[in-house]
C-alpha cells in the first residue's frame, strides 16, 4: 500500500461512522413521515420537518466530504469495503440510544464483518487507477440502468419488506456509480470541471440514490434491512465502476484470487447475520416473535 492510500484509511472511517449515524436518524425519521411512492421528492419536503431527519442530513453530508476525501487519497478497491462498516456503526448508534446492553451475537457478526474486510484489503492490495475514464463505460452503464429500471418496477409490485430490498439494491447502484463518478472528477482537473459530463451525473444520481435510500427505509419497519443491502451493494458496484471504467485493478494470482473471493463472502455473512440478529433484537423489544411479517 503507498503512502498516499494510507491517508484515505481515516476519512473512510470517518464517513462510515457517520453514515452509520445518519442512517439510523433518516430511518427514525422516515417512519414518521406520510407514505410515498419511489422517487417522489414530495417525500423530502415530509421529512424535512422532522428534527431527526435534518441531523441525520447533515452527518449525511459530513460523510459524503469525508468519503471524497477519502476518494482523493485511495482507490474505490480501498475506500468501498472500510465504508461497508457503517452497518456496525449504525447498530452500536442504535443500541446505545435503546440503553440496551451488548447483544454477543451482534457482537460475532460485527467481528467476522471485520474479519472479511480486513482480509479483503489484505490479499486484494487495491491499485490506483485512472482519472479519466477508460473501457467498457456504456455497455455497464446499460446494465446498471437496466437494473435500476427493474428494481423500481419490482418495488411497485411488492409489499412492504421486498419492497424495502427492491429500492434498497437501486440506491445501492445509484451510490456505487455515484461514487466512480466522484472518483474520477477528484483527481481530474479542476480547472476542467465544469465541462466534465461526471459532474453533472453526480448531480441527477446522488440525489436519486438519496430518495430511493429513504424509500427503502419507510418501506421497511425494520431499517437494517436496508442498510445492509446498501453496504453490500455500494462497494460491490464501486468495485465493479472502479475496475471497467477507471482501469482500478486487484491483485492477481490464484491463491490472492481465492482469498479476496472467501473474504468478500465472509464480510457478506457477517453483514447478513448483522440484519437478522438486529431483526430479531428489534421483536424481542416489541415483544413479537422474530418471524412476525412486520419485522421481517
Amino acid at each position: 500500500m503507498q503512502t498516499a492510500e494510507l491517508f484515505a484509511i481515516l476519512p473512510a472511517i470517518g464517513a462510515s461512522a457517520s453514515f452509520g449515524a445518519a442512517g439510523l436518524l433518516q430511518h427514525r425519521a422516515s417512519r414518521q413521515a406520510p407514505p410515498s411512492g419511489p422517487l417522489r421528492p414530495q417525500l423530502l419536503f415530509d421529512l424535512i420537518r422532522i428534527p431527526a431527519f435534518r441531523w441525520g442530513v447533515i452527518l449525511g453530508a459530513l460523510g459524503f466530504a469525508l468519503q471524497v476525501t477519502a476518494l482523493g487519497f485511495g482507490p474505490l478497491g480501498l475506500v468501498q469495503p472500510i465504508l461497508a462498516s457503517q452497518v456496525l456503526f449504525y447498530l452500536a448508534i442504535a443500541a446505545k440510544i435503546m440503553h440496551r446492553s451488548p447483544d454477543w451475537p451482534l457482537v460475532g457478526a460485527a467481528l467476522l464483518t471485520m474479519a472479511g474486510i480486513s482480509a479483503f484489503l489484505l490479499a486484494a492490495r487495491p491499485s490506483q487507477g485512472q482519472s479519466h475514464f477508460t473501457g467498457a463505460v456504456w455497455p455497464l452503464a446499460a446494465v446498471l440502468a437496466g437494473i435500476i429500471a427493474l428494481c423500481l418496477l419490482l418495488a411497485a409490485r411488492l409489499s412492504s419488506t421486498m419492497r424495502s430490498l427492491a429500492l434498497a439494491v437501486a440506491a445501492a447502484v445509484c451510490y456505487g456509480v455515484t461514487a466512480g463518478l466522484v472518483r474520477s472528477i477528484v483527481t481530474s482537473d479542476v480547472s476542467t470541471l465544469l465541462s466534465q459530463w461526471q459532474l453533472y451525473a453526480v448531480i441527477v444520481l446522488g440525489p436519486a440514490g438519496f430518495l430511493l435510500n429513504q424509500n427503502a427505509f419507510q418501506a421497511g419497519v425494520v431499517g437494517s434491512i436496508a442498510v445492509t443491502v446498501i453496504t453490500v451493494g455500494d462497494p460491490i458496484v464501486s468495485i465493479i465502476v472502479g475496475a471497467m471504467w477507471l482501469g482500478e485493478s486487484l491483485s492477481g494470482g490464484p491463491w490472492r484470487i481465492t482469498i479476496e473471493v472467501l473474504a468478500l463472502l465472509v464480510m457478506v455473512a457477517g453483514i447478513v447475520l448483522l440484519a437478522k440478529r438486529s431483526q430479531e433484537v428489534g421483536a424481542n423489544m416489541r415483544g413479537e416473535n422474530s418471524d412476525t411479517p412486520e419485522v421481517q
